[in-house]
């Protein structure tokens, strides 16, 4: 009987390690990046103000009552400035920008110069231009209307909801059309997997190939919902419709049965997986009970010959050579 042992090295742990690692840091980012939400009339630096966009103030925009952005209409914008410190604030810029999901997709600058001494109150109405705002983005947006100071930083910023009228061609919307393409891509591929039972033995591993379908789920809704003006991304809105559909995909994946019916449990990276086979035959036992019918077998030198001989008296029931053919078979001497 012979053993041979080849040997597998486990990487599989590996992987199924940095699998969990990748799940659990995508959770993490969204969950980080939607703690961060613009607190309207914020003060900083003992600043605050209020802002107006085209009669809507930002303070009382939501879904239901947005600003209202055209690509060929000049914005008026509002601010009132209130300096509670002790030094002069001056105020170089007033920025004008829209993000989605963290994502910028637009930024305007205007120049404004203002001085507001302390202890006093100061307001401005300008114009704001938005010509290339319509190839940009279109739908329920949440912005952003920034104060910057001479040195280009921050001082204090106020969210505002705005409804943008742009093309569904724009930058926003084709972005989500090439989502929509890649998250339907991505399903298919773990779907057919799953068919051919080429999906991977680990668990986890199964989890990730389904999280990213799921993840490309929860941004298609977010831009979808956003493009046609159900609700503003928000993080409150944009960070659920991402970790739920994740979350389900990572689950569906660790819950898919195994491609082949013997199930691999999870062990530690620094285990040795060896896979055994046993050979029952040994080649030189099988070559020789092939020939065993060829084989003559003798007695040694000093032993007696096992073999069963005719007793004394009893004529030989042997075969008898044909008349004239010499007896060819073993005398006894």
């Amino acid at each position: 009987m012979s053993w041979r042992r080849p040997l597998r090295i486990g990487t599989r742990c590996r992987r199924a390690g940095l699998a969990r690692w990748a799940a659990v840091g995508v959770l993490v980012v969204l969950v980080t990046a939607g703690m961060y939400t613009p607190v309207a009339g914020a003060a900083t630096n003992d600043v605050s103000f209020s802002a107006t966009m085209n009669g809507q103030p930002a303070a009382t925009s939501s879904d239901a009552h947005p600003a209202q952005l055209y690509p060929a209409v000049l914005a008026h914008l509002r601010i009132r400035v209130s300096n509670n410190g002790s030094s002069t604030l001056h105020i170089s810029t007033v920025r004008f920008e829209g993000q989605v999901v963290g994502l910028p997709l637009f930024s305007f600058d205007t120049a404004v110069n203002l001085v507001v001494p302390a202890g006093h109150t100061k307001s401005l109405t300008f114009p704001v231009t938005l010509t290339s705002v319509g190839s940009q983005a279109t739908g329920l947006i949440v912005a952003t209307i920034t104060l910057l100071g001479t040195n280009g930083a921050g001082l204090v910023s106020q969210s505002l909801v705005t409804n943008v009228h742009g093309s569904l061609v724009s930058v926003y919307g084709l972005f989500g059309l090439a989502v929509l393409v890649l998250t339907a891509l991505s399903l298919v591929l773990a779907l057919l997997a799953m068919a051919r039972h080429t999906l991977p033995q680990n668990r986890w591993l199964r989890g990730v190939r389904f999280l990213i379908p799921g993840f490309g789920v929860g941004l298609v809704l977010t831009f979808t919902l956003s493009a046609f003006r159900i609700f503003a991304p928000s993080p409150g809105h944009w960070l659920p419709l991402l970790v739920i559909p994740t979350v389900a995909g990572l689950v569906l994946g660790f819950l898919t049965p195994a491609p082949n019916e013997e199930e691999f449990d999870d062990y530690d990276e620094d285990v040795l997986l060896a896979q055994i086979v046993v050979v029952d035959e040994d080649p030189l036992e099988v070559v020789g009970s092939r020939h065993s019918g060829d084989l003559v077998t003798s007695a040694a030198p000093g032993v007696p010959d096992s073999r069963a001989t005719t007793a004394p008296g009893v004529p030989d029931s042997g075969p008898t050579p044909p008349r004239g053919l010499p007896d060819s078979r073993p005398t006894e001497p």
